[in-house]
Parts: C-alpha cells; structure tokens; sequence
C-alpha cells in the first residue's frame, strides 16, 4: 500500500506510550469512557444472553439481535456523517449518551417486571443501534478536537487499550452477573456506568471548531464525502479491506453464546471468558500501537492482520476443546484491533478536517454497519450447517477478499510506476 501523506516521526522511549494524556482535555474523556465502556461489553453478554434464552436457544434471533444493534450504522452513516460534520460533537455525544441510558433504564425496568419478550429487546437493541449511528462517528471525530496532530495515533491507540483493556473486565463480569443476580441488574449498572462520561462531557472545555459554511444541502455533502473516496483510492481500499473483515470474521462476537453453550459446553461464564480472552490479544496489539504508532509503518498492517484474522477464524471453527479455543481468541482478538486501529490511523491522517465527521461515518459503517448483514447470514448457516463450519467458511471467504485486495493494491502501484 501507498505511505499515507503526512507521515509522522515517532518518538521513543516510554513516554511514547501515553505521551496524548499530557492533553488535560484528553486525560478527562480518557478517563470518563472507561467506565461506559465496560458497560458496552456487559451489555453484550447480558443482551445476547438473553436474547438466547427467550428465543429458547435460536442462533436466527441472535443474528436479528445483531443486525438490529448494529445495522442502523450501515443504513443511516452517510447522513450521520454529515450531521456530526456539522454539529458540535461535543454536546452530539452528551445528547447519545444520555440516549443510551434511558434505553438501558427501560430494559432493565421491563426485566425486573418480567414484562420483556424477544420481541422488546430485539427492539430495544434497534433504539441502541439508531443512537450508536450518531455516537461512533461522533467519537471518533471528537479526538482529533482534543489532542494536537502529531498526539492523534497515539491518543486512537489509547482509545483501543480503554476499549479492549475494558474487555477483559466486562464480559466476565458480565457473564458472572447474568449467572448471580440475572440480566435486569446487569442493565441497571449499565445505566449506571454512563453518567461518569455524561458528567465528563458537561465538564470537557473543547476549544471551538469552525463549523464549515453549509454550501449545499445533505445530500450534497454525501456526495461530497463520496468525492473523496473516488480520489484516493488507498482510502477506499482500507474502508473495503475494514468492510470485509467485519462482514466474514467478526460475526463471531455475536455468536459467542452459542460457540460456549453448544459447541464447547460451558454455558454464559464461557462466553464471557471467552469475550474476556479475545479481549487479551485486543489489548497487546492496542499496547503495541500506541508504543509504535509511527503512521507510515502502518501500512502494511490492515492487509497482514486481516490474513491473521482469517486464520485464526478457521482455526477456531476447527477447535472443540474450550481452552485452546481460548488461546485462538485472543489471536482472533490481536488481528481484529491491529487491523481496525491501524486502518482508523491511516484514515485519520489521510482526511481533512471539514471531512473528518463523513469519513470516519464510512468507517463506521465498514466496521460496525457491515457485522449485522454477516450476522445474519451467519445464523441462516449456523441453523443449516452448524457453527463450526459457519466460522470455517467464513475465514476462507476472508482469506480469499483480503488475497483479492492485496493484488489489487499491487497493481495500482505497478500502475503509479
């Protein structure tokens, strides 16, 4: 792949770890995430969870499950993309997480009453999905806001050590409460866990971002994100490569209840620990980044990791024995981050300001948009074939996309020549 344009001098040393927490601005939403997000990750244990039971035990409904969490991120992310390009994206992720708590608050009262059906939570998870259409972009463009250009790799590689380091907590945890206290308290500590980072937006001083004059109307401005896209094609070919990852391999998050109960016979506390061991290799590739978030060396990275990644997906169809399906997690968990965190880098340092909202919207979509689509088919497999073939064809159908693309990437170059 081409160097990105604005390649970056790394710095050495141990400070290099955490050199974008000198940023005070920084500092405080680093710290008020971390709490959210291991509610993220209780929530998808405990919502899967039961959604499985409810669905008395339907890998269908846990591909519905995630297409409805997930697929509003790949419908509506041109036009979320443009709204968060034009709005404060502060008082944007104020407005989504006050959101997000009332929707757990809501899905924590209906368990505690025994009122919730699948039918409910399926649509509960279709609120949470439309909301999370606004806040990953939203978050994503609001980091550039709070460090200086040069701090921006490192602070997206801290975000990932926050995220995956919250994974190593938050599922077990999750997968201990649902077995202990049952999932309504599980929903009622997500509720919970939000306010810290609402009541760190409402303190977070932002120094103020023009707003681009507004030339056209929103779809206009689609177009306009769309214009980019076909000008660099190195851009395009990393969304592409993001895309398909997240289409083939990483619908095994959503199948995690059914890979611990029926396939490896260790019920909720194996998904979690499961979740919890991908969170492990997540977690070395986000240290190892934010060590060496040297943006030109990061080239190379999404294509090698997403070979990794479907590796690692056919070796664990394979797999039956619970802990070695563990040790393969965490491979899976290592390729997953590298390949997203190192993609985000490469994309963040190739836009401009006044198009940071829509592309990272089209990252969004590649990465979280396309899941539910694979999801889905997944679960149509999953009831025909069974899961571990399911996982086998979908890592060689990976292997195959990500072959397909490198050639592709070899050939513009040859051309460039």
């Amino acid at each position: 792949m081409t160097t990105a344009r604005i390649p970056l001098t790394p710095k050495k040393g141990f400070r290099n770890l955490g050199r974008a927490l000198q940023h005070a601005n920084y500092r405080r939403f680093f710290s008020g995430q971390f709490l959210a997000v291991i509610g993220n990750w209780v929530q998808t244990i405990a919502l899967g969870w039961l959604v499985w039971r409810l669905g008395l035990s339907s890998p269908f409904l846990l591909g519905l499950l995630a297409f409805c969490s997930q697929g509003p991120i790949l419908f509506f992310g041109l036009f979320t993309g443009v709204i968060v390009d034009r709005c404060d994206r502060r008082r944007l992720l104020i407005a989504t997480q006050c959101g997000l708590t009332l929707l757990m608050a809501l899905l924590a009262l209906l368990t505690f009453t025994h009122s919730i059906t699948g039918n409910m939570a399926i649509v509960v998870a279709l609120g949470l999905g439309l909301i999370n259409a606004f806040d990953l972009p939203g978050r994503q463009s609001l980091v550039v806001d709070l460090v200086v250009y040069e701090d921006l790799g490192n602070a997206l590689a801290l975000n990932s050590v926050i995220f995956n380091g919250a994974r190593l907590i938050g599922p077990a945890l999750g997968g201990f409460l649902v077995d202990q206290l049952g999932e309504g308290w599980c929903f009622a500590l997500i509720a919970l866990s939000y306010i810290p980072l609402i009541m760190f937006l409402l303190t977070l001083r932002v120094p103020p971002r023009p707003l681009p004059p507004r030339e056209g109307s929103i779809w206009q401005e689609m177009r306009e994100g769309l214009r980019f896209l076909r000008q660099d094609r190195e851009a395009l070919r990393i969304l592409l490569l993001v895309g398909l990852c997240s289409l083939t391999s990483v619908p095994y998050f959503s199948f995690l209840p059914m890979l611990a109960d029926k396939v490896l016979r260790h019920g909720a506390a194996g998904a979690g620990m499961l979740m919890s061991s991908t969170g492990v290799g997540a977690l070395i590739a986000a240290l190892r980044l934010a060590w060496k978030s040297h943006v030109a060396a990061m080239q190379p990275w999404p294509l090698w990791a997403s070979l990794m990644l479907a590796l690692a997906q056919i070796a664990i169809g394979l797999s039956h024995h619970f802990w070695l399906s563990g040790i393969i997690a965490a491979l899976i968990g290592y390729a997953i981050l590298t390949q997203n965190l190192s993609s985000n880098s490469l994309l963040q340092h190739r836009v401009p300001d006044a198009l940071r909202g829509r592309l990272m919207s089209f990252y969004s979509m590649m990465l979280i948009g396309t899941v539910p689509v694979g999801a889905i088919v997944c679960g149509v497999v999953a009831n025909a074939m069974g899961l571990p073939l399911t996982l086998i064809i979908g890592g060689l159908l990976s292997l195959s996309g990500s072959a397909a693309i490198a050639c592709w990437s070899a050939l513009s170059q040859r051309n460039q020549r």
